[in-house]
């Protein structure tokens, strides 16, 4: 019953708990997680660190900005970082702080220039290892807006999220405890990407990059703590985490090798270090290991994906048509389900050391994360940080269906409907939503901004066509066809929904999408006047410029195109290149972008702005100081409302009086 409740509001982004990185104690008593939440008065977030169990939740820091807890092997203390910003001048503090499951005040054991990451207890507790990236000289370091010269000689100059990175390098350092001595320190020209211990404790491996000409290909080191010597295992492959087992002989690395280039799927390899052989164990189901399911919900996290448990299973998510599923196997042996959800996602989630409990964040279309917990095959809610919004909102269930593509097979779309559709023929306005990557999808994760677009009254239309993630790598493969057949289905799906749904207005349908959904935005105005209204947000408009500005042009544009260089395939980039069909452009359209989006440069939604003005086609740009390519993920708090206040007024205008005739 929706009796007494409201509709979503755009401010509920603000007032909603991003609860993530749910991490199991060894023994699987508790877990510890992180609440994210908005200070919109200061317009930042607070992140701090919480503890569940069976019978109550409780925070355990008051942030600041809190994240990666660890637990000691012995599940008496957890390990964070901690940033503190500096409310005067100069560079936030950042540290590595303790503080136990019983309470009390977190104290530092070391101080950093930086923000650590991926953080590690020793097997016997002894020593904490982490990842941080700095310049080589750090007592000559000053903030880049106060040197006289940027002095650049490497790529990529900047990277998305983080600024000038031209100068800073990857170090992977050990240090005591109690004490936070260092004790051993690796530093390369690269970027280290994950590690981890041996059960012993005498060894770590780790995966690093070190030519940034192909930052994706990656060498897997084992490290002798004692002798310094190192020995490669794995080379010219993309590694996302490592495991090293219980018992000390296996390596569990979720990666690809590339086969598909950028299109591959992470699998999960086993390395046995008695053989030196590796053992691909999910390569068989031609699915994706890693969580790309879109959300604008979601908090930081820094679980690896990978956990073994006493009895030599390793387990690891599986993306299958929109929802992460949970799964095991042992080495040389099958992979089985162990959580499925039906109409909801497992967003993250962590193994008890016995393999008896996994804690994990759960969401669904009309459920907010929260902390769940899978014990001897039951199923327990654990918080209920959001429990508020589903008890007093108005929610709409999507409406999933199969959609036959012009190119063979099927594609998943779903259909959200307005909470309060009225009972007529041709009445509701719609949108078709189109998602980022390409290589992500849609599915059962919770999306704020589409249960405020139908509170708004508008039917929100989305779908997972050629080129998404959760199905086979042949499917996800769109090298050279941008545009092509990913058109084709997009338009079959909106085909389709107004067949299906005599309610929509065929006259009155709007189209938007970030990153790719944007750069299909762009296309789709090129090619089609049906839709009366378009957004196209934080967008690619011409791959010359992608090419040479963003964090990862250089290599990932050939790919997408399908082609070499600009300057030896500038028929392509230009064939791709909505900007250079503009004057087919006659539908409105507002351009959103940000100003410290390194993904997508924002000179590419200046240069298309600026060709419809020239063209004389309505259209505005909004522009977002300081934010990056994540502002409708992680942007700050006033400027996530502003933005959807920007798409639905632009929609409002455009789709909710009927066209005449």
């Amino acid at each position: 019953m929706d009796v007494g409740k409201r509709p979503v509001e755009i401010e509920d982004i603000t007032r909603l708990s991003f609860v993530s990185n749910p991490l199991i104690s060894p023994g699987g008593e508790h877990i510890a997680y992180l609440v994210t939440k908005a200070d919109v008065k200061n317009n930042r977030y607070r992140s701090s660190l919480w503890l569940a169990s069976q019978d109550y939740y409780k925070p355990l820091t008051s942030g600041p900005s809190d994240r990666c807890p660890e637990w000691s092997p012995d599940g008496v203390l957890i390990a964070f970082s901690r940033t503190t910003p500096n409310e005067g001048r100069g560079r936030p503090k950042h540290g590595i702080y303790i503080t136990s499951v019983s309470g009390g005040e977190p104290w530092a054991l070391v101080e950093l220039p930086f923000p650590p990451a991926r953080l590690s207890w020793s097997p016997d507790g002894g020593a904490i290892g982490f990842l941080y990236r700095a310049p080589r000289d750090e007592e000559s370091w000053k903030p880049y807006e106060e040197r006289d010269v940027l002095e650049i000689e490497r790529i990529p100059v900047w990277f998305n999220g983080e600024g000038w990175v031209f100068d800073r390098f990857a170090r992977l350092v050990v240090v005591s405890y109690p004490g936070g001595e260092k004790i051993v320190e690796k530093a390369v020209d690269g970027n280290i990407v994950d590690f981890s211990f041996s059960p012993d404790g005498s060894s770590i491996a780790y995966a690093v990059s070190d030519d940034m000409l192909r930052p994706y290909e990656h060498r897997v080191v084992v490290w002798d703590l004692a002798s310094g010597e190192e020995r490669v295992v794995w080379e010219k492959a993309s590694i996302a985490s490592i495991a090293w087992d219980l018992k000390g002989r296996f390596i569990a690395l979720r990666a690809n090798e590339r086969k598909r280039g950028l299109f591959s799927h992470f699998q999960v390899y086993i390395y046995d270090t008695n053989s030196d052989e590796i053992e691909c164990l999910t390569c068989h189901l031609d699915r994706n290991v890693m969580n790309t399911v879109n959300s604008d919900s979601r908090g930081p996290t820094c679980l690896k994906g990978l956990y073994w448990d006493e009895g030599g299973h390793i387990y690891f998510p599986v993306h299958n048509a929109g929802r992460i599923v949970v799964s095991r196997a042992k080495p040389g042996g099958e992979v089985e389900e162990v959580l499925s959800l039906d109409s909801e996602t497992v967003d993250d989630f962590s193994v008890s050391r016995d393999g008896d409990a996994i804690a994990y964040v759960k969401m669904g279309p009309t459920l907010p994360p929260d902390v769940y917990l899978l014990r001897d095959g039951e199923e327990f809610r654990l918080t209920e940080h959001n429990r508020w919004f589903t008890d007093s909102r108005k929610l709409a269930e999507p409406i999933h269906t199969k959609v036959e593509s012009p190119h063979g097979g099927s594609i998943d779309a779903w259909i959200l409907l307005p909470p309060d559709k009225p009972d007529c023929t041709s009445c509701v306005p719609w949108i078709l939503y189109i998602h980022g990557g390409p290589k992500t999808s849609y599915g059962y994760a919770f999306i704020h901004e589409f249960q405020t677009l139908a509170s708004k009254g508008f039917a929100v239309i989305y779908s997972n066509p050629r080129g998404s993630d959760g199905y086979s790598e042949a499917f996800a493969d769109l090298k050279g066809k941008y545009g092509d057949v990913d058109y084709d289905e997009l338009m079959k799906v909106v085909d389709e929904a107004l067949s299906n749904f005599p309610e929509l207005d065929p006259g009155r349908g709007g189209v938007t999408g970030g990153s790719y959904g944007g750069y299909m935005t762009n296309t789709i105005v090129t090619k089609t006047t049906r839709f009366r209204a378009a957004v196209t947000q934080r967008s690619c408009s011409e791959w010359i410029g992608f090419y040479g500005e963003s964090d990862i042009g250089w290599y990932f544009a050939p790919e997408l195109l399908g082609a070499d260089t600009p300057w030896r395939s500038l028929e392509k980039y230009v064939k791709f290149s909505p900007l250079f069909k503009a004057e087919n452009i006659k539908t409105p359209l507002l351009i959103i972008h940000s100003t410290h989006d390194f993904r997508c440069p924002v000179s590419g939604a200046i240069e298309l702005f600026t060709a419809l003005k020239v063209l004389g086609v309505e259209t505005r740009l909004a522009i977002f100081p300081g934010e990056t390519h994540d502002l409708s993920r992680s942007g700050s708090p006033r400027r996530r409302v502003a933005r959807l206040r920007e798409i639905t007024s632009w929609f409002e205008k455009h789709l909710k009086t009927r066209a005449e005739g």
